[in-house]
Formats: structure tokens, C-alpha cells, sequence
């Protein structure tokens, strides 16, 4: 093993990450705050009937973020309007599972980004969003009544301003990111280990000690490597509760419905599809309602297949794939919780955001 480009690896890896956490972890996590505020207080208006919901999603739909400049870019390409190679230069970074180092990124899994035909384009790039003068007179009284100084312009100002900053710094963030875990796997390939093996490696233990040899520190990862392999054989028979409360709940584990965020007032009806690591399903969701666990910007290639919908495990208000499928106008139940598992052995469902309501259909 040449121990220079294991080193330099490795090096270049921990500056990325260390430069992640000087300048990217705290600055997005605010401005991931202020988005989901501004959405809080948009839904706020909703509830008490001042802002319908139909005009909460006109408004979601005529945000632009990096995801709109993503769907255009993969149309022109399908075009041949800009070619494959400078499509991967813009997105190379990003990988469904952001964080998942087994995980390929576009630049080697183009699989992802077959696109042989146009599927549908979603056709959102010139929607604007105009706020009628009696609701915002309405809304400027209730923001009056609560003792907050700004009118509903710069509300709804606020709220466009801190989504496109909070999806535009993710994008951005994940690129050091994404390029150290990539570092962390060639330094790894060179030692002889695989994607599977380094994801049982957390940050301490890949830089553990800068004045160690390349042949100390593949020992050292290959002991851990082997006792995490035999402590997962034991945890994957553990079945550990989602929320713990606290140590009662070890005794008895229980399981909370938890309550989706519906996004849009839209109904449809369409038969299921899992994307998951082990089905990716890559060519077979078009027209379909996608079932994820968790969304990330890796996974925003579904949009460029005209899904139906879409349902995923986790996530909130304010999460990635809420504000996604918000600005497409795609009809989805985000963060269903225990029911995304009830769904799995479903074919065919109606999923109808106004009633906030799933109903699964038997395919004859």
C-alpha cells in the first residue's frame, strides 16, 4: 500500500469536513429555522381561515429553488440543448442518502439520470404568486393584532427569501460533504476496504491519529470493522422504540401514529412504489406515488419522472421534500410515521391532501 495517497486522502477528507462544520453546519441550520418559521406562520393563516389553502400553494408553487434550476437543467439535457457532461458538473455531488458513504453520487450512478425521452415536464417555471387586497388587508390586521410590525408583503417576502436560502445552502453545503465521504472511499479502496464496510466507521474512527502509518491505521479499522459486524448481527434482532420518553420505554416499546404534513389540496389515485436501497426502481415510477423513508436532494432525480405523489416515512413541515413537492405541485403525505409501514403491502391507494386521508384500493 502506497502510503501517500491513503494520507493525503484522508487529509484532504477532514479539512472538507472541518470546513462543513466551521462554515456550513450552524449557517444552514439557521437558515433552516427561519424557513420552516415562515412556513409556520403562512399555515398559522391557513388554519384560522384568513389565507386558503389553495392560495398557500399557489404561493409554494411560484418559489424557485436550486430543485426548479435541477428540473430545468435535466429537461435542456433531454433535448441535447446542454450536454450530460455539464449537467454532472453542476449535480455531480449529490446521492440519495446524502450521508450514506454506500450510496453512489450522479457522477457514477447514471442510472439516475436516463433520460432517452422527456417524461413529462412539470412546466412550473413561470408560475406567480399574487396576493388578493382583501386577504392581505386581513392578514395585515391579524399581523397588527399580534404586535408584529411587518405587513403581509414583506411576510410572504420573508418566507420565498428564507425557503430558496435554506434549499440553495443545502445544495451548497453537501458539496464538501459529498466530496469528503468520496476522499474517505478511495482512501479506503487503497487499503482494500469496501463501501459496506467503511459505513460501519464513524468520524473518529477513520481519523484517528494523524502521526499513524497507513498499515496501523488499516489494523486498527479492520479490528473495529469486525466487531461492529458482529455487534450489528446482534442490534438487528433488538427492536428498540421510535421515541423514547424515557427508561420505561425500553420495557415496553410503543409505537405513535404519527400525523403526515399534507402538501397541497390535490387527490389522486395510483398504485405504490418503494424506492429504497435495495429497489432503487429507477425507470418505474412514472405516473406512480413514490414511497420513500426519507427525502434528501439526492432523491430530487423522481421529479424528472412525473410521479403522481408521493409518501415518505419521515419529515416535517419544513423538510426537504415538503418544500420539493410544495414548489411542483405534487400531492404527498410527508413524515406518515408507523402508517408508511401499513402502506408497504399496498398496491394502489387514493391519496386525497384537502380530506388529509389515505385509502388503500385492492388491484383486481
Amino acid at each position: 500500500i502506497m502510503d501517500e495517497p491513503v494520507l493525503s486522502a484522508l487529509d484532504f477528507s477532514k479539512k472538507l469536513l472541518d470546513n462543513c462544520r466551521r462554515n456550513g453546519t450552524v449557517q444552514f441550520s439557521r437558515l433552516a429555522r427561519l424557513a420552516f418559521i415562515g412556513k409556520i406562520l403562512l399555515k398559522s393563516l391557513v388554519k384560522q381561515g384568513i389565507l386558503k389553502g389553495e392560495s398557500y400553494d399557489s404561493f409554494m408553487e411560484s418559489i424557485n429553488t436550486i430543485a426548479t434550476k435541477f428540473e430545468k437543467d435535466f429537461e435542456l439535457m433531454g433535448k441535447r440543448r446542454i450536454s450530460r457532461k455539464n449537467f454532472i458538473k453542476r449535480y455531480y455531488h449529490l446521492r440519495p442518502r446524502t450521508y450514506d458513504i454506500t450510496s453512489r453520487r450522479y457522477e457514477s450512478n447514471i442510472g439516475l439520470l436516463k433520460n432517452s425521452k422527456i417524461e413529462g415536464s412539470i412546466n412550473k417555471f413561470s408560475k406567480k404568486f399574487k396576493l388578493n387586497k382583501t386577504v392581505d388587508k386581513e392578514i395585515n390586521n391579524k399581523l397588527k393584532q399580534e404586535g408584529l410590525t411587518f405587513d403581509a408583503k414583506k411576510l410572504f417576502k420573508f418566507a420565498k427569501e428564507a425557503i430558496e436560502a435554506r434549499e440553495f445552502s443545502k445544495f451548497e453545503f453537501t458539496k464538501s460533504l459529498s466530496d469528503a465521504i468520496e476522499l474517505i472511499v478511495v482512501a479506503g479502496e487503497e487499503m482494500g476496504f469496501n463501501r459496506n464496510e467503511l459505513s460501519l466507521l464513524d468520524v473518529k474512527n477513520v481519523f484517528i491519529d494523524e502521526n499513524m502509518t497507513v498499515g496501523e491505521i488499516s489494523k486498527k479499522w479492520q479490528k473495529i470493522i469486525f466487531n461492529r459486524m458482529e455487534k450489528r448481527k446482534i442490534n438487528d434482532k433488538l427492536e428498540l422504540p421510535p421515541i423514547i420518553f424515557g427508561e420505561k420505554d425500553f420495557d415496553v416499546v410503543k409505537y405513535y401514529q404519527s400525523k403526515p404534513n399534507y402538501i397541497t389540496q390535490k387527490k389522486v389515485t395510483s398504485e405504490l412504489v418503494e424506492i429504497n436501497k435495495d429497489h432503487p426502481e429507477f425507470s418505474k415510477i412514472k405516473g406512480k406515488i413514490v414511497m420513500l423513508e426519507n427525502g434528501d436532494p439526492g432523491y430530487d432525480w423522481i421529479f424528472t419522472r412525473n410521479i403522481a405523489g408521493l409518501i415518505t416515512k419521515y419529515g416535517g413541515v419544513a423538510s426537504h421534500m415538503s418544500i420539493r413537492c410544495a414548489e411542483f405541485g405534487i400531492p404527498a403525505a410527508i413524515g406518515c410515521g408507523t402508517l408508511f409501514d401499513q402502506l408497504l403491502n399496498k398496491e394502489k391507494i387514493i391519496l386525497d391532501c384537502q380530506l388529509k386521508k389515505i385509502t388503500s384500493l385492492e388491484i383486481k
